[in-house]
């Protein structure tokens, strides 16, 4: 099972470029059976805490955490695909499909390695196929921002695996399962937490992730939502707080990822371009959810996996907003736009869910999320992380409001073009806005609480 579900996507490729006509079909396609075997590896599950597997003699293994992030990314994936029906011409869905569903597998690939050689490879090729995405259009400009985010992510993941070689020395195996609650000193964390923060872009290595802006809307929700950004908090969340315990103060480092989060904020507050806004919440969030995991609280740490959903479910929809915005009106300038909340009821109700949880609303699952995060640094009275972590979210509210109100409750512009077709495009953003309200109510009949 754990096979099929991690060679899937590399098939469903391959399917691709042999029939190029039916190309986002099939993508689409191999995402709903992989969302479809996760769904049912989650019943095998519940009767046990892990599922292991041994492939050509390298071990996988699926637990609680590792499936969460695959199904979210599937979902999301999924919902992308369906989006680029109406956004893409038929040349580039080929080429969109294809590299979509080898960046889908290479996440695949990371959420289930028990091994640090298996994680490192897929951690590159997701690398790659973001190199290959973010210069979709193969212009200059868009070459050299494509250039630019490779080198830092790759770059960051080879000083990375310079903390895996030295694990290896130590214990004498690449085995993730082999090293639980092994004690490692600060230089192996700060090796890897380069890697996170650049793959992950985290303040002062963020710079990469608001100039891929530039590509397609599938792609940049592809890297924010589905597959790459994530990859960063999975492996520091997998690593260092599922499996090895730092010997001494990290705090320094997340107090860092909140200086990343407010920063990003301030930035998001004074800019015009939808997208950027978008990227910068997007470190903004990114470093409110290495901090709570930094926080090393299990309140946090829960809230960290609920936020994580909801920040996945609701900037995926956030993003197809804004590349249906910059269909209808030939812009990326929000100030430009406005008077969409009568001609667009669905999308606006999904951008405003996907807003309102992203920015921790209840009952929306990213207030449950955030909620968490904050009462876990209360729990380690850490008064001044947690004033910081609200102050973060005040910032997501005035930065995001200010995209609703212009987008959507301004004047209505008179430059809007093919606004009739659009309509298609709204679904999936609608599922992702009613996806991050069902899954805080879900949570919140399930006994879901202030702090639990």
């Amino acid at each position: 099972m754990l096979f099929l579900i991690f060679i899937l996507p590399f098939i469903g490729a391959i399917m691709t470029k042999l029939k190029k006509s039916y190309s986002i079909f099939i993508a689409s396609f191999f995402t709903f059976l992989e969302l479809i075997l996760l769904f049912y590896l989650s019943n095998i599950l519940f009767n046990c805490q892990v599922i292991k597997s041994n492939l050509f003699g390298i071990i996988f293994f699926c637990d609680d955490i590792s499936l969460l992030f695959a199904i979210i990314s599937s979902i999301v994936a999924f919902l992308i695909f369906i989006y680029s029906f109406g956004y893409f011409k038929e040349k580039e869905r080929i080429f969109f499909s294809f590299w979509a569903l080898i960046f889908l597998g290479s996440m695949m690939g990371v959420v289930f390695s028990d091994n640090l050689i298996s994680l490192y490879i897929f951690w590159e090729i997701a690398g790659l196929c973001s190199y290959r995405l973010i210069g979709f259009y193969r212009e200059k400009e868009h070459l050299l921002k494509a250039d630019k985010a490779f080198l830092i992510t790759s770059g960051g993941a080879g000083i990375m695996f310079l903390s895996f070689a030295y694990l290896y020395s130590q214990t004498g195996t690449f085995s993730l399962s082999e090293m639980v609650n092994y004690p490692v000193n600060q230089l192996v964390f700060v090796l890897f937490f380069i890697g996170v923060i650049t793959k992950s872009a985290t303040f002062p290595l963020h710079s990469w992730l608001p100039d891929v802006s530039i590509a397609p809307t599938p792609v940049t929700a592809f890297l924010h939502a589905a597959v790459l950004v994530k990859i960063g908090i999975y492996g520091l969340i997998r690593i260092f707080w599922k499996t090895l315990y730092v010997q001494g103060n990290i705090n320094w480092a997340l107090y860092l990822a909140i200086i990343s989060s407010l920063i990003a904020g301030v930035v998001a507050l004074i800019e015009n371009d939808f997208k950027k806004i978008l990227a910068y919440s997007t470190v903004s969030q990114l470093g409110f959810i290495i901090s709570g995991i930094l926080c090393y609280s299990q309140k946090s740490t829960s809230g960290v996996l609920l936020f994580y959903t909801a920040h996945a479910l609701g900037k995926g929809g956030l993003f197809l907003t804004a590349g249906i915005m910059e269909k209808i009106f030939g812009t990326k300038d929000i100030k430009k736009m406005g008077g969409l909340i009568r001609s667009f009821p669905f999308l606006t109700i999904g951008y405003l869910f996907s807003m309102l949880s992203v920015i921790g609303f209840p009952p929306f699952l990213g207030f449950w999320g955030k909620i968490n995060i904050i009462f876990g640094f209360f729990e380690k009275q850490m008064l001044l992380g947690a004033f910081l972590m609200i102050l973060s979210s005040i910032l997501t509210f005035l930065y995001l409001w200010r995209t609703f109100k212009y987008v959507f409750m301004d004047e209505r512009k008179e430059n809007m073009l093919e606004i009739e077709k659009m309509s298609f495009m709204s679904i999936p953003v609608f599922v992702l806005g009613s996806l991050s309200l069902l899954c805080g109510l879900l949570y919140l009949f399930k006994g879901g609480y202030l702090g639990s």
